[in-house]
């Protein structure tokens, strides 16, 4: 049977803590395994195997480029450019990671390429429209933030100095 990347990583984890660590009477060593602890915790949640981490943050970027491309089209008619084109809105059966990379990439050029249209237009664009879409590509990029701090551990900064359990 296959284990899970999350429970190999807490099994390592529990033998640092349990065999390791209680072993260890310098400071400045303990200190160093639990700056190996706090990076296998990142790993756990960021590593080829976390998929859903990125399917998370790409559903709230497709959500929030779903809401503001009808906007800006609305608030486009007389814009000097025309709209950037967005990414192809995707589903998500089994893809690897590095598509699912290359997606979230994507969504973040888009992004960028929506603010810089709206910078560039916003003289010719209807405000009230704008600043829906505005208001909606800021929430995707917050979502975006938000998960990574959700699904990022918490720093044992305090253990790493000390070289005790905090």
């Amino acid at each position: 049977m296959n284990n899970s990347f999350a429970r190999l990583i807490d099994g390592m984890n529990a033998t640092l803590r349990a065999e390791v660590l209680t072993r260890l009477d310098d400071e400045f060593a303990r200190g160093q395994v639990f700056g190996v602890i706090n990076l296998l915790n990142t790993f756990k949640t960021r590593a080829d195997w976390s998929g859903g981490f990125l399917l998370q943050q790409i559903t709230a970027q497709q959500e929030a480029l779903a809401g503001a491309a009808p906007l800006l089209q609305q608030a486009a008619p007389r814009a000097a450019q025309p709209l950037p084109a967005l990414p192809p809105e995707t589903t998500f059966d089994p893809t690897p990671v590095s598509s699912l990379l290359e997606r979230r990439d994507a969504n973040n050029r888009a992004f960028s390429e929506l603010l810089s249209w709206i910078d560039a237009n916003r003289e010719q664009l209807d405000a009230s429209a704008t600043q829906q879409a505005e208001a909606l590509l800021r929430r995707g990029m917050r979502a975006e933030v938000d998960l990574e701090l959700k699904n990022s551990p918490r720093p044992l900064f305090a253990e790493m100095s000390s070289g005790r359990e905090g």
